[in-house]
């Protein structure tokens, strides 16, 4: 198995995205409930366009680079066990047929909603309290920051597919 252009461009940005998310945006002052997970977003593209078993597996390696990106915040083990949920309940939105502009926000949705539950129940594990706002409001920065930026990132998966280059 050789890797592909799409295969490191995937992997590029769910590297750069991580420490954007952990780095830069604290930095530049964005407070904890604006920053969107945007490792999700390229989760949620791959899953949309590969089916709910390469979905999986995207979010289980996506998940183990955001733990392995300094600060963790949740028990070890446990954000790359819900980014694989979220990567298969994204996945289950692909359909061959369908062409509708509504799937990959729907899948995002879906799957921002599966990554809130696992990192409010991550809150009662290690600190045994819940923000629920900061929570939701993570996850309209999330789904924000995806409208955004998922169709770019569909449009260029479908193109390096349909030059052999993915």
């Amino acid at each position: 198995m050789r890797p592909t252009l799409l295969g490191v461009l995937r992997t590029a940005y769910v590297l750069v995205a991580a420490l954007l998310v952990a780095t830069l945006l604290p930095r530049l002052g964005a407070q904890p409930r604006w920053v969107p997970d945007l490792v999700l977003v390229a989760v949620v593209a791959t899953a949309v366009l590969r089916g709910p078993v390469h979905g999986a597996l995207v979010g289980l390696l996506a998940g183990w680079v955001v733990e392995l990106v300094p600060p963790v915040g949740s028990p070890l083990g446990l954000t790359p066990l819900v980014m694989m949920v979220a990567g298969l309940v994204a996945g289950s939105f692909r359909r061959t047929s369908s062409r509708s502009r509504l799937r990959a926000p729907a899948a995002l949705l879906a799957a921002a909603g599966v990554l809130l539950v696992g990192r409010l129940g991550s809150a009662v594990l290690a600190e045994g309290s819940v923000e629920v706002a900061d929570g939701l409001w993570r996850l309209v920065a999330t789904v924000a920051a995806g409208a955004l930026v998922l169709p770019a990132f569909l449009a260029l998966d479908r193109a390096l597919v349909r030059r052999r280059l993915g």
